[in-house]
């Protein structure tokens, strides 16, 4: 089986990728998908951490008031990692080895922090997904509402979602997401033909 890593940063279109990814029949594992099941299995930690104010009345995790105490702000965002990346990491883990063992040819890990999440190590290969600055945060206004102080937060808490920190893969490509659809779509298919899945 082929374990490949997909990341970048926000709004780099990561998700889009993934998509194209799904389309060919990959398995996709969305590890933001797993961080908000884990946010639900720690929250009574993380309300004592941040207080009961992110807790909602219907008693999940208020993922917005959270962002907000922790983006810009290292410390916080530290501390949430320690106690959500843990949970995270033990799950996709799971999930690779169940995709494994149904005989799945090709895996995708879909995460902006991958190296920091230490998935790279578990990739044959990775797929980083790179987009100018300005066409992100035009994405990010378009997609989120963002302003530019909220798209600079973000920013910021990612300063080391870079290709040249990724580790463990045997090979990293570069995947550059401006321009048209079919610019993007190539590279995939190129990516496809080039790993042999």
């Amino acid at each position: 089986m082929t374990v490949v890593g997909l990341t970048g940063r926000y709004c780099a279109g990561k998700n889009h990728i993934a998509a194209l990814f799904s389309e060919r029949n990959f398995k996709v594992i969305d590890v933001d998908s797993l961080g908000h099941d884990a946010l639900g299995q720690v929250k009574d930690e993380l309300a004592a951490l941040f207080g009961k104010g992110i807790i909602t009345a219907e008693g999940s995790v208020d993922r917005k008031k959270l962002g907000a105490l922790v983006f810009g702000h290292q410390r916080a965002l530290e501390t949430l990692e320690r106690v959500v990346h843990p949970q995270m990491v033990a799950e996709c883990i799971r999930l690779i080895e169940r995709f494994r063992d149904q005989g799945e040819a090709t895996v995708v890990i879909n995460a902006a922090l991958l190296h920091r999440m230490n998935l790279d190590i578990l990739c044959d290969t990775v797929c980083f997904v790179e987009a100018p600055w300005v066409v992100r945060l035009f994405r990010a206004i378009r997609r989120d509402g963002a302003t530019l102080k909220t798209f600079l937060r973000v920013e910021k808490s990612q300063e080391d979602i870079v290709s040249s920190m990724i580790r463990g893969a045997k090979s990293l490509h570069i995947l550059k997401n401006w321009g048209r659809r079919a610019f993007i779509h190539r590279q995939v298919d190129e990516f496809c033909a080039t790993m042999g899945i």
